[in-house]
């Protein structure tokens, strides 16, 4: 078995045989301690690939470390060994600087150690090779949705850090639905990878693309001067564009629409930078070939009518046009339904259910979630009501929680209005927060977390694993579930790295006693893994799709059906 290397950095002899003691005691043997007083070459040392993980005791040289560490996107964890637990403040900077965790010195005695260790170095394995799955675009490589408003929030960060300039260039590619028409899918693909190519020739080293859609691109310019910088370079890209393409031995070609908007410039913000530039791609649009649109207050835009996806979003908003539908969390010894989380759905006039993969984003971009949220909290607790008059038994329903919502301060009242009148019971209904969005203010997201609780409401984690994963937070924070994010669960059991991180989140769960959720269970074997593994519930196609509310008699129906037939055969 490789030994696992963990590096220890501290000029106190007494954590290296603290940290030694404790681990060898681990059974098996699985770890070596290395230790450093000093880094004379400090990128040399960290940077060595056969490193799991880097426990450093705080001291003059940590930030420069850190700092080193992440410009260099050296991706061993870092974890800090401590006397006592950080104020916000002060652990707020360790985590800007990468810090994923810390020990407590006098909590080393417990032979758990090996295990929060275990956990650390596998999540991050995991967490690496998900992270560059998750936030790449497939067929061309390039940044995907959600790694470019990760992108585009750091580099807004940058550039309020050093009062520079940033550009966003929102790129359309017209005629593509013909090409598909045409040519076919295969072939429509071929033409997207070679345009992103010609895009990504075109650009620097420090620029990102990303592909938001089919024929839709993103292109963020960091550091420009000016606007008539950001017009050349989108002429260049305008140009190279519009060369031809061969497709089936035929020149094929297409052109493009830029809209661009400057940051700080035109925008203040991320959703207003993104909103204003995809207004002047729009407001290009209708000309006739190739052609870019600088964002201006004096362009005239429909923000009210027409068909574009943003006015269509306004109207579904003021109409409640969204509903819900449920997916069962199922309870893996009995097979009884323990409860739903509530999933939102666009029930478009025209083109029926939406799914909100097609929309939320833009919900998000608009700042259209605060109201949605209210919505999504009053469908879930009449849906409440309605399964407690249907007697199927006392079923939690979880709603996903936002940022934007939760660190609204007249959310807590809010909620309170919404129990208040549809007089639910609120000891039912569970919030679902992922780290990224407890991260963002743990301090204040935790006292927001105590006022809810009063009114009786519970928490979960959500897509545990994926974010920083901080110890602490279960501890700290009032949370009784724990999700397994869907990414640890796809390819079980065949997946080592999985199946380790997965054992040790339910592991670690269960000795905090807390309850474990597997997210994504869609077959057999998965389930069976999960069920020799002692998790106690699990939510995926396996069971059920997130179905209407008017369904769930006839699935509970079928639950205890199956059950009995388990039971007996």
């Amino acid at each position: 078995m490789d030994l696992r290397r963990i590096l220890l950095i501290s000029d106190e002899e007494r954590d290296y045989l603290l940290l030694a003691d404790c681990l060898e005691r681990a059974r098996p043997t699985r770890f070596r301690l290395l230790s450093c007083d000093s880094l004379e070459r400090p990128l040399e040392v960290l940077a060595d690939p056969e490193l799991d993980i880097v426990i450093m005791v705080p001291g003059p040289e940590t930030e420069y470390l850190l700092r080193l560490m992440q410009k260099s996107n050296i991706p061993t964890p870092v974890m800090l060994l401590l006397d006592a637990p950080p104020n916000g403040q002060e652990y707020r900077l360790f985590q800007d600087c990468g810090v994923k965790d810390y020990l407590i010195r006098e909590q080393l005695q417990h032979a758990f150690l090996d295990k929060v260790l275990d956990y650390a170095i596998e999540l991050n394995r995991a967490r690496n090779t998900i992270r560059d799955l998750s936030n790449r675009d497939s067929l061309t490589g390039v940044l995907n949705r959600a790694g470019f408003r990760a992108q585009l929030e750091q580099t807004l960060q940058h550039a309020q850090r050093h009062d520079l300039k940033t550009a966003l260039l929102y790129l359309n590619i017209d005629q593509f639905t013909s090409v598909n028409d045409h040519f076919g899918e295969h072939n429509g693909d071929l033409l997207i990878q070679q345009l992103s190519r010609r895009i990504l020739n075109k650009l620097r080293n420090t620029d990102a693309v990303a592909r938001l859609g089919g024929d839709e691109f993103a292109i963020i310019l960091e550091n420009v001067s000016s606007a008539s910088d950001v017009a050349t370079i989108a002429g260049k890209l305008l140009q190279t564009i519009a060369m031809p393409v061969l497709l089936e031995e035929q020149q094929v070609q297409v052109n493009a629409s830029i809209g661009a908007a400057l940051y700080p410039d035109d925008a203040g913000d991320l959703a207003e930078l993104l909103e204003q530039a995809r207004s002047a791609m729009q407001q290009a649009k209708p000309v006739t070939g190739s052609k870019f649109i600088h964002y201006s207050e004096r362009l005239l835009f429909d923000a009210g009518g027409g068909n574009s996806l943003a006015a269509e979003l306004r109207t579904a908003v003021r109409k409640n046009q969204f509903e819900l539908h449920y997916q069962p969390r199922v309870i893996l010894e009995s097979g009884q339904l323990a409860g739903l989380e509530a999933l939102l759905r666009w029930n478009h006039p025209e083109r029926g259910l939406t799914c909100p993969g097609e929309f939320l984003a833009e919900c998000e971009d608009m700042g259209l979630m605060k109201n949605i949220g209210h919505q999504i909290i009053q469908h879930a607790c009449c849906a409440l009501n309605w399964m407690a008059e249907q007697g199927l038994g006392d079923i939690v329903v979880a709603v996903n929680i936002s940022f934007s919502q939760i660190q609204d301060d007249h959310f807590v009242g809010a909620v309170k209005d919404i129990l208040d009148r549809t007089g639910a019971n609120a000891a039912r209904l569970e919030f679902e927060l992922t780290e990224n969005t407890i991260l963002k203010s743990p301090s204040a997201i935790k006292a927001r977390m105590e006022e809810l609780g009063q009114l009786g409401i519970s928490f979960s984690l959500d897509d545990f694993g994926t974010g920083f994963s901080q110890l602490s937070h279960l501890t700290e924070l009032p949370i009784s579930a724990l999700k397994i994010d869907s990414s640890f669960v796809r390819d079980l059991p065949h997946n080592r790295q999985q199946a380790a991180v997965c054992s040790l989140i339910i592991q670690m769960a269960r000795r905090l006693e807390l309850e474990v959720v597997a997210e994504g269970a869609e077959s057999y074997e998965q389930i069976e893994y999960l069920r020799a593994e002692h998790c106690h519930q699990v939510q995926g196609f396996y069971y059920s799709p997130a179905i209407p509310l008017q369904q769930l008699p006839r699935f509970v129906q079928e639950q205890r059906f199956k059950y009995r037939e388990r039971i007996s055969s």
